[in-house]
């Protein structure tokens, strides 16, 4: 937070994630040997998996759940249920 205006950083949304030195990006990117964060489990035809996304991906996945959210606070159909 801005000590001054409270507003979130820029950095606010990545100061959340415990980041590792280098991974795969299971999400849209498919990049290998990049710094990746665990966002949680996946299950998959009855088998579970660590999730791990890189910043750019995990962006995406933010605005995506952030427009939904909005959608659904202003009264709008949900188009994921």
């Amino acid at each position: 937070m801005d000590p001054v205006t409270r507003e979130p950083t820029d950095y606010a949304l990545w100061d959340r994630h415990e980041w590792q030195a280098r991974g795969e990006c299971w999400l849209w990117c498919g990049r290998d040997d990049v710094e990746v964060t665990w966002i949680g489990p996946v299950r998959s035809s009855g088998m579970h998996a660590a999730l791990y996304a890189c910043r750019a991906c995990l962006y995406e996945l933010d605005q995506r759940v952030l427009e939904i959210n909005m959608r659904e606070d202003v009264g709008g159909l949900p188009n994921h249920r």
